[in-house]
Order: C-alpha cells, then sequence, then structure tokens
C-alpha cells in the first residue's frame, strides 16, 4: 500500500503528467508566465522613473568640485620697465587646492515644467498598459480554458455517440442474421458506426490542440483545466446598453491609455516650445583657493627668493538667463516632430474609442441573444435524447426502420455539440464585454472558475 501512495505521489511531480487545475490556478500559472504580461509590468516599472527624473530638473543642484596638486612654472624673457625692455626670470614651485561649492535653483523653465507634466501622464499611461495587458490576458485565459472543457465535452459526446450507433450495428446485425430485418438497415448502421469514430479521433486531436494552447499561455505542460461546461448555465440580465458605454468609456484601460498618451504628447508639444522662451536660474557659489611653496623672480641684476602663500576666497550671487535667440531651426523642427507625434496619438484614441464602442455593441448583443441560442439548445438537445430513446424501442418493435435511428441519434449528437458551442459563446461575450468595460479582473475570473467547478446538472440527453 504505501507503493502504491509513493507512486501515485511522485506521478503527480513528473514532467509532462496533467494535473487538474482550476480556472482560477491557470489563471495564475498564466500571469507568471505570459511574456506580454511581464513586458508590460517591466514597462511599468520603467516609466515609473520618469515623473522623479523630470521633477530633480526643477529642484535645487548642489555640487561640490576639488582639486589638489603641484604647479610648477617657469618664465624667462623680456617685460617693459618705464625704460625700456628688462629681461626677467620667474620660478614657482607651489602646492594648490582649490574647492567650489555651488547651489542652482531653476526659477522658470517652461520646457522643464511641461516635461515634469508630460512625465505625469506617461506613468499613468504605462500604468493603464499595464491593466490592458492584464485584462487581455485573463480573457484569453478563460477562453482557452473553456475551450479545453469544450473540446474534451465534444469527445465525450462523441464517445457516447459511438457506443450508441455500436450498439445499434450489433443489433442491426443480429436481426439481420435472425432474418427479422433486411441487409440495408445493418449497412447503414455499420456507416454510421464507422463515421462516427472518425469523428471521435478528430474530437481527439481538437482536445490535444486546445491543450497545447492553453499550455501555451501557463508554460506548464503539467497544468490541464478542470471541471466541465456548465449546461445550466445562468446569465444574469445584461442591463442597458447605455450603461455598458459609459463605463467602458471611463473604465477601458486601452482607451485610457490611449487618452492619457495623448495628453502627454500635448504636453510634450509645449515642452519643445518652450525652447522659444528665456530659462532663469539663481545660483550661489562659494569658491576657495589657496596656495604654498616658494617663489623666484631676478631682474636688473638681482634675484629674490621667498615663499609663495595665497589664500582667495569669494561668494556670488547670480541670477542667470537664458535665452536661445537662433538655434538653427532646432527649435522649430523639434515643436513640429512634437506636433506631428500628438496628432497621432489624438488619431489612435480616436481609434480607440471608436473600437471599444463597436466592441461593447457587438458583444451586448450577443449576450441578449445568448440567453435565447442556450435556452433553444437545451431543449433540441432534451427533445432529440427523447427522439433516440422512442426510436430505439420503435426499431426494436419494428415500426421504423434503422435509418430513422441513426438520424434520430445524429440529430442528437449535433444538438449536444450545439449546446457546448452556445455555452462556449456565452461565456465568451460576457467576457468580451467585461474586457471592454474594464472590468475583466481577477474576481471575474474567480466567479467564473467557480461557476466550471460546481457540479453540473444531470444530463437528460443521454444516447441509450
Amino acid at each position: 500500500m504505501k507503493r502504491v501512495l509513493f507512486g501515485l505521489a511522485l506521478l503527480g511531480f513528473l514532467p509532462g503528467v496533467a494535473q487538474a487545475s482550476s480556472l482560477w490556478q491557470v489563471w495564475q500559472a498564466a500571469r507568471a508566465n505570459d511574456p506580454a504580461f511581464v513586458a508590460a509590468s517591466a514597462r511599468l516599472r520603467a516609466a515609473a522613473t520618469e515623473r522623479p527624473a523630470a521633477l530633480a530638473v526643477l529642484l535645487p543642484q548642489f555640487a561640490v568640485a576639488a582639486g589638489a596638486g603641484p604647479q610648477n612654472q617657469f618664465f624667462n624673457g623680456e617685460d617693459f620697465y618705464g625704460s625700456g625692455f628688462e629681461p626677467i626670470t620667474e620660478t614657482q614651485h607651489l602646492n594648490a587646492s582649490t574647492w567650489q561649492a555651488t547651489l542652482t535653483q531653476t526659477l522658470f523653465d517652461w520646457g522643464q515644467l511641461k516635461s515634469y507634466q508630460a512625465a505625469g501622464f506617461a506613468v499613468q499611461a504605462a500604468a493603464a498598459t499595464y491593466q490592458a495587458t492584464l485584462e487581455q490576458l485573463t480573457a484569453r485565459v478563460i477562453t482557452d480554458d473553456i475551450a479545453v472543457l469544450a473540446a474534451r465535452d465534444d469527445l465525450t459526446a462523441l464517445r457516447q455517440a459511438a457506443r450508441g450507433f455500436g450498439a445499434q450495428y450489433h443489433d442491426a446485425e443480429a436481426r439481420y442474421r435472425a432474418g427479422l430485418s433486411g441487409v440495408i438497415g445493418a449497412d447503414e448502421a455499420r456507416a454510421a458506426d464507422r463515421s462516427i469514430q472518425a469523428q471521435v479521433i478528430q474530437a481527439q486531436a481538437t482536445l490535444i490542440a486546445a491543450r497545447e494552447t492553453l499550455t501555451a499561455v501557463t508554460g506548464n505542460p503539467a497544468i490541464t483545466a478542470t471541471g466541465a461546461l456548465p449546461t445550466a448555465l445562468h446569465l444574469p440580465p445584461p442591463g442597458r446598453i447605455g450603461t455598458w458605454l459609459d463605463q467602458a468609456q471611463s473604465g477601458n484601460p486601452t482607451l485610457a491609455a490611449a487618452r492619457l498618451t495623448a495628453r502627454d504628447d500635448t504636453a510634450l508639444v509645449a515642452a519643445a516650445r518652450g525652447s522659444y522662451l528665456p530659462s532663469i536660474s539663481l545660483q550661489l557659489q562659494h569658491t576657495h583657493a589657496a596656495q604654498a611653496g616658494t617663489a623666484g623672480y631676478a631682474f636688473f641684476g638681482q634675484s629674490l627668493n621667498g615663499p609663495g602663500y595665497s589664500v582667495q576666497q569669494g561668494n556670488s550671487v547670480t541670477v542667470q538667463m537664458n535665452w536661445n535667440i537662433f538655434s538653427g531651426g532646432a527649435t522649430k523642427a523639434a515643436t513640429d516632430r512634437a506636433r506631428a507625434i500628438r496628432d497621432e496619438a489624438l488619431a489612435n484614441a480616436a481609434t480607440a474609442r471608436l473600437g471599444v464602442t463597436r466592441t461593447v455593441r457587438t458583444d451586448y448583443f450577443a449576450v441578449v441573444l445568448d440567453r435565447a441560442r442556450l435556452a433553444a439548445a437545451r431543449s433540441a438537445a432534451s427533445v432529440a435524447a427523447k427522439a433516440v430513446r422512442a426510436a430505439g424501442d420503435g426499431v426494436r418493435a419494428g415500426l421504423i426502420s434503422e435509418s430513422d435511428l441513426i438520424a434520430d441519434r445524429q440529430q442528437l449528437l449535433s444538438a449536444q455539440l450545439a449546446l457546448h458551442q452556445a455555452i462556449v459563446s456565452a461565456i465568451s461575450h460576457e467576457v468580451g464585454l467585461a474586457e471592454a468595460a474594464g472590468s475583466a479582473t481577477p474576481l471575474l475570473v474567480r466567479q467564473i472558475s467557480t461557476i466550471l467547478t460546481i457540479t453540473r446538472s444531470p444530463r437528460s440527453n443521454h444516447h441509450g
């Protein structure tokens, strides 16, 4: 018994062994693995540094410079001393040290002020892009997870149908050999049985592809979707379309990022135009210079040697104005470029607004129609299941042909697959509407994960 338990525990950790995971667990794995989301996180961290960097230029700047070292000088030549040019020689051997402290404060710089404002918009745009990437990942994870469940349920329905067709074929063959029915019914039943086997193989390939798609999101092949399609899915009333449109206009992160980018680029236009204006700064400076050593002088046939010691200190207060009157057209070129980028950003924001409006309207009306589609699909599956049971009794009683039972079985299978597709579409449209409105949050993942893990109601579409 211990060996069995150890083997099962080891099996759970082997690579490539599927481990059933809830939608919430799949989403957490995808969030840690998805490169687009990781990149958005890095962009947000990088953008967060722009505002402090822009503010730093406006704050006081304090700098200290210092230096020390020997200075040796020699001069030999003639100099004018009133009555004529006389030969003179100078030598100096000094140790000099200097230091200077400077405090500078910008009083006015329109370009820097607007750059600081633009940095704030850039940070907000990066945060909105981060949120949009997270919501896109959320929608993708839900869609891919549902696709696995749908492919699995489709395969289950096809296998059930295959068992039904197989049993019908054996019954028809037995009745034919007993002389109770003709060979045509047996051949039709055999053809239907072979056809459904091919569909089962195709469904297996579809399930494998769906699992691989989910693996590409999570980065872990051991993670697979758990739960089942909620055949009794209850959709809440969608509310008014105007409410959804208003929520999307204010809450859609992609639209918010486009608008904030446009505001950022508008501020950068003003920053570029700031180069036409003067900048004013206040500077406080303290200077200290000292030297010590020996100095020698020779002139008029006399020489004099002595110490070369001196100390010099000074303080200054300066209000400085810099005004770039002409820069060869560089300011105009920079301003024109900033305007072009701003115009592009404004157009992108308008495009994003139109796209969000279109998505909301499309998904809203799809959500409204999904209720009727789900009700019709459930009813069709239920009626088809009853028809299969009745047709099976009719064939055994000799009241109807094998062809009628085959048609009813095929109708039931189509109704089951249509119900699965209706559930997938309903959930996809709900998620799409939530994403457009900016509410595809982790809370939505938890809600759908709970729905998928609740035991579904007993099926009424038994093949018989």
